[in-house]
């Protein structure tokens, strides 16, 4: 394959100075990572912006992607970078008050790509720069590594095949520097772009397969390792997953307002080519509501705005009368007390049925037992496709007089812990066993590759204790509270955030005021998500004081328990069914009676007099949590439930034909 750049005898004169540039030779292939150096002001910046079209070389040939574009006009100049060229500047150039979204679907908006296209493209682009989560962001809000970051995702978004940058990392921190480079290392070898960069730092030299000195002028190779075998050419790294199944998922609301379950298992579907669409049966709006989502793929929420649609739909298979409308609507059992909920997920899965021809599914999956269950199951009738349905410690709480009929007809259940498919097994005698399926969440941060379990507090620095969910009873944080009094009463210097929001808010921190423990406790309120990673590093101990609540409300594996094990915390939690499942006693953390403020404060002032066991528990937490949240062994089993339940429906459908 001839290279993507073939510069020879390049000659750059600026009236009255000397020449810039004198006779610069140079050949860049597909995948290669280039790295120029030299002196300021001895024309690195000049020679990249000739290689990039901006300025015309006095003299000298420039071949690009096999064309002499010395020949072109300005309109055809414009043109052929537009749609070959992306620029990375030392300055981000982004727009302060516009969102990260904005930023970079800008050049999107003016190569006029549809709207429909563009959500997708820029998450895709984000999600090469990992900074997909932040696309909501507004610029001015981003640290400068971060800013930098979007400016890739910006230069990348029209999948060019040869990227300029100009001292990229140059106003970046060491650490942020390594991230930015790996990124264009996996841009170049993954997915062939060619990449010429100007910069001053040997280091980020390193990360180059050539390395070119200009000096008065005058370019020379210092070294050239590159192997063409090494690079995957023809990949559009924007192209994204290819589907599997055309998949669908439903969910009460998309996406949650708060937790990262759902979107965490929506990217694992995603990412195994199982998922198309996301359906959600509220939370709609005229104007929609993305704030918090990260996914290219399209969200459809039906909402109570959407009512003359979801009525039109019924009609339409009322008079399709296949399978007949009325009998199906009465074979589903009433929960006491959900009847007007239950209507409405019918009437929502009609709605669904529609999108599901529009869409053309193969697979629907609920994610929860009432509502989109309810409505995954009639759309599943509806179009003769096969569903499935999750079922959470949550649901337990006032289990359906419809999940028989539900899980009878589903492909397969899926239940978040052990504890959930045991009991859901004893509700459900009639099921076969192999049909419910035990799939615990996913973790919703990325643990780190290696233990960084800080080293014990010295003396002068406080007992730092950390507490995370939702402020509301089945979490137990009142009882923390009046374990707290002992540590105060040991005199045991401590501080305890309580992070998360709720209907309990106030009561908790009236508590705390009551008690004493004012200056000791805080509650920071809702921290993003990206954010908790520094709070868990910074924890001496996490503590998750789970209650079962009079109405049977309890936490199954709360994701906060398994983040702070995966980062390496030290545990003391409620001896309750689905936490003993990642707990346990003396190995993995310690476990004390749910609802014993005095076992609960014993345990605390043990571990607080000895630094060397919340290290060593931290320790056999962090190496036993990938073991029991096995991303890839859950992704894997998913996938081969979805295909399996796909082809059976397949061969039955093809029998009956």
């Amino acid at each position: 394959m001839p290279p993507v750049i073939i510069a020879k005898d390049l000659y750059k004169c600026y009236a009255g100075f000397s020449p810039v540039l004198r006779g610069v030779n140079i050949e860049v292939e597909a995948g290669e990572l280039v790295a120029i150096m030299g002196p300021s002001g001895c024309g690195k910046s000049t020679m990249l912006h000739v290689l990039g079209m901006l300025h015309a070389p006095d003299a000298g040939t420039l071949e690009i992607l096999g064309r002499n574009v010395l020949e072109f006009d300005r309109e055809q100049t414009a043109a052929f970078r537009r749609g070959n060229m992306g620029f990375v500047m030392q300055a981000s150039n982004l727009f302060e008050h516009s969102t990260v979204f904005e930023n970079v679907e800008f050049p999107l908006i003016y190569e006029k790509v549809p709207p429909s296209e563009r959500w997708g493209r820029v998450i895709r682009a984000l999600d090469l720069v990992r900074l997909s989560a932040r696309v909501h962001y507004r610029s001015n809000r981003l640290s400068g590594g971060e800013q930098q970051r979007v400016a890739i995702a910006r230069a990348m978004v029209n999948n060019p095949k040869i990227l300029l940058a100009d001292e990229p990392t140059g106003a970046l921190d060491a650490r942020t520097s390594r991230v930015v480079m790996d990124n264009f290392r996996t841009l170049c070898h993954s997915g062939g772009v060619a990449m010429i960069m100007v910069t001053h730092d040997p280091k980020m030299a390193d990360f180059c397969d050539s390395v070119y000195t200009l000096d008065e002028g005058i370019l020379n190779c210092r070294r050239r390792d590159f192997s063409p075998a090494s690079v995957t050419l023809g990949v559009n790294l924007l192209e994204g997953v290819k589907p599997v199944v055309r998949g669908a998922l439903l969910a009460e609301t998309f996406p949650e307002p708060s937790g990262r379950c759902l979107m965490e298992e929506a990217h694992r579907m995603h990412a195994a080519g199982l998922l198309s669409r996301i359906y959600g049966i509220r939370g709609g709006s005229l104007l929609g509501d993305a704030q918090g989502y990260a996914l290219p793929l399209p969200v459809r929420r039906v909402g109570k705005w959407r009512l003359p649609a979801v009525v039109r739909a019924v009609h339409s298979f009322r008079r399709r009368n296949s399978p007949p409308w009325e009998p199906l609507r009465k074979s589903l059992p009433v929960t006491p007390g959900r009847r007007w909920a239950h209507l409405w997920a019918m009437d929502c899965g009609a709605m669904m049925a529609r999108w599901g021809e529009e869409d053309g599914l193969d697979f629907l999956y609920a994610a929860g037992a009432h509502g989109p269950a309810t409505a995954a199951w009639i759309a599943s009738r509806l179009l003769g496709l096969p569903f499935a349905f999750a079922v959470r410690t949550a649901d337990m709480v006032q289990p359906g007089r419809d999940w028989a009929v539900k899980a009878r007809d589903a492909a397969f259940v899926t239940c978040d812990t052990e504890e959930t498919r045991r009991r859901l097994h004893e509700l459900l005698p009639e099921v076969p066993p192999e049909r419910l399926v035990l799939l615990r969440d996913p973790l919703t941060l990325t643990p780190p590759d290696e233990d960084i379990s800080l080293p014990p507090t010295g003396g002068k620095e406080p007992l730092r204790l950390l507490a995370v969910g939702t402020l509301c009873a089945r979490k137990g944080f009142d009882v923390l509270l009046r374990a707290c009094v002992q540590l105060r009463r040991q005199g045991i210097d401590f501080e305890l955030r309580i992070v998360g929001t709720g209907p309990l808010r106030r009561r908790l921190k009236w508590q705390a005021w009551r008690l004493g423990l004012r200056k000791c406790v805080l509650f920071p309120g809702q921290v993003p998500h990206e954010n908790m990673p520094d709070l868990y590093r910074r924890a001496d101990i996490f503590v998750a004081p789970a209650r079962v609540t009079r109405t049977g409300d309890q936490d199954g594996l709360p994701s906060a328990l398994t983040e702070a094990m995966a980062f390496g915390c030290a545990v003391v939690a409620a001896d309750l069914p689905g936490i003993r499942e990642a707990v346990r006693d003396g190995e993995s953390g310690v476990l004390v009676p749910s609802e014993d403020a005095e076992a609960l404060g014993k345990a605390l002032l043990a571990l607080a007099a000895r630094p060397e066991e919340r290290k060593r528990l931290g320790g056999e937490a962090f190496r036993r949590i990938p073991i029991l949240l096995d991303a890839e062994g859950s992704e894997a089993r998913l996938k081969e439930l979805v295909l399996s339940a796909v082809r059976k429906h397949g061969a039955s459908k093809g029998g009956r034909a």
